[in-house]
């Protein structure tokens, strides 16, 4: 079978956790013995060094860098490279809806007769700023309606998300397939080496030492931590991810390391170092973040609403919370003080990983669809 992946909106040069999804998705399809050709936008300054069915498309990142949401727009030579790769697929794969790339090759692939799955990664995002949240509605009520009805088929990462979306497409055209982790990359740490590394980061061994990965925006919950790195000096944090609606490299607190472009093996043996994982976003449920910190054994402190599809015995695993600074302070102080069986509680993280999440079992479920719906298209 020969499917188009188009990513989301760019190459994981960008380092966000779609990108890395999309990385592994056309990593496993071509395991499995399918043509694969992986479409993205190409953005400056770290452009993509392009390698076997991969198809960049130079693209401006102005909104990000200016507005602060990324939403890269392709140069005009644009169409050419989509009507041909859209041309050569059997089916293809959309990563996400609502940017313009993706909606060009939906629009494209629907008048040339291609089938299409459209996996959506995220709900309505809360945003602050008022002008955000119009453009965000009209675009799902517009757009995002008609992709969502006119996809062949539907794939939510959680839950959560599908339930977020539901008012959008018929519910019969919905299904679920979570994100998958690297259980052999993402794996806990030999206590000597975790031990030296520890002593690294924070100057001790024993200092509780606090994680927060990903984009620095405030539907992932940064601005409620901030006041805990000030109050809580004895605690050690990283946080690690892009300048974005707020730089912690500016708050020159000493407790606090802000960290930006690391590699995976880096991000893997980070998680494994850590005491725990906060997680306090909304709208995203279990994320490729939270899933590769339960893979190194490391808990994570998340919000109630991201556990919606876990049964009652998994949500044990977790430190619920509400998206309030003085709960997340009370699981954190929970946890960090909890001495009965700490290495229990990682290795039942490490467990569930291995047995409730993998790259092999989602992919193997997305090629089921994609056949599918080849077949029905024919």
């Amino acid at each position: 079978m020969k499917i188009l992946l188009v990513g989301n909106y760019y190459y994981p040069e960008h380092l966000g956790g779609v990108e890395i999804v999309s990385f592994n998705l056309v990593k496993h399809y071509r395991e499995f013995s399918h043509e694969v050709r992986w479409m993205a936008a190409d953005v400056p300054p770290n452009l993509r060094v392009a390698g076997r069915g991969d198809v960049p498309i130079s693209s401006w990142n102005i909104a990000e860098e200016k507005l602060g949401f990324p939403h890269p727009l392709p140069h005009p030579n644009v169409l050419k490279k989509l009507f041909d790769n859209i041309q050569w697929c059997d089916v293809v794969h959309l990563q996400d809806s609502l940017y313009l790339i993706n909606i060009l090759a939906f629009f494209i692939a629907k008048l040339l007769g291609k089938p299409v799955l459209l996996t959506q990664y995220a709900k309505f995002i809360p945003y602050k700023q008022y002008y955000k949240r119009f453009l965000q509605t009209a675009a799902y009520r517009t757009v995002g309606w008609l992709m969502f009805n006119l996809a062949d088929r539907l794939a939510f990462i959680t839950e959560n998300v599908r339930a977020g979306m539901a008012y959008l497409t018929p519910k019969s055209r919905q299904e679920v397939v979570p994100l998958g982790v690297d259980t052999d990359l993402f794996v806990p740490l030999a206590k000597d080496e975790r031990a030296r590394l520890r002593e690294q980061l924070s100057g001790s061994v024993e200092r509780p030492i606090i994680l927060f990965v990903g984009r620095l925006v405030e539907r992932k919950g940064v601005h409620l931590i901030r006041p805990l790195i000030e109050k809580h000096q004895e605690w050690f944090w990283v946080l690690v991810g892009r300048p974005d609606d707020f730089n912690p490299s500016e708050w020159q607190l000493p407790n606090l390391k802000h960290l930006q472009n690391l590699q995976e093996d880096e991000l893997s043996k980070l998680f494994a170092s850590a005491d725990i994982l906060v997680h306090p976003s909304v709208g995203e449920g279990i994320t490729l973040t939270v899933s590769n910190s339960l893979a190194c054994g490391t808990p994570v402190v998340i919000s109630e609403e991201s556990l919606y599809e876990l049964d009652t015995a998994s949500r044990k695993l977790f430190f619920a919370v509400l998206p309030q600074t003085h709960d997340i302070e009370e699981k954190l102080n929970m946890a960090l003080s909890n001495c009965a069986a700490p290495e229990n509680l990682r290795a039942a993280c490490r467990d569930f990983a291995i047995n409730q999440l993998s790259w092999k079992k989602m992919c193997e479920r997305y090629l089921e669809i994609l056949q599918d719906i080849a077949r029905t298209a024919q």
